[in-house]
C-alpha cells in the first residue's frame, strides 16, 4: 500500500499531490492525517518558504515511524531552486526511513 501526504500553505503543493494521487489512483491527504496502517511508499510533499520546510512539515517527518513506512518519495513546490529534499531527508535519514533519489519538484 501507498499513501500521499502534503503540507501547503499557498495551494500549490496541494495541486501537485492531487495531480499525483490523480496519476497514482491514490487519495493525496493533508499531514494532519497520520500514517495509521504501514505504507511501501509514501509520497511526501511540501513548498520551502524563506528557504525552510514548514515546520509542521518537519514534525510529521520526525514523527513517522520506521516500521510503519518503508519508503519516501519527495515532491514539492517552490518559488526558488530550494526544495523540500535536503532538510526532510536529513530528518528522514536520522530515522533510519529510506529516501528515494528520484523525487518531483515544480518550481514557479
Amino acid at each position: 500500500m501507498d499513501a500521499i501526504r502534503y503540507y501547503s500553505r499557498t495551494g500549490n503543493t496541494e495541486k501537485l499531490a492531487n495531480l499525483l494521487g490523480k496519476q497514482l489512483n491514490l487519495e493525496a491527504k493533508t499531514i494532519d492525517t497520520p500514517i495509521s496502517e504501514p505504507v511501501d511508499r509514501l509520497y511526501l510533499g511540501g513548498g520551502v518558504y524563506n528557504l525552510n520546510v514548514d515546520a509542521h512539515l518537519k514534525d510529521f517527518a520526525r514523527n513517522l515511524d520506521p516500521k510503519m513506512v518503508k519508503e519516501v518519495f519527495l515532491f514539492g513546490t517552490s518559488g526558488s531552486l530550494f526544495t523540500v529534499e535536503k532538510q526532510l531527508t536529513k530528518i528522514l535519514d536520522k530515522k533510519g526511513i529510506k529516501v528515494e533519489t528520484d523525487h518531483l519538484f515544480l518550481h514557479a
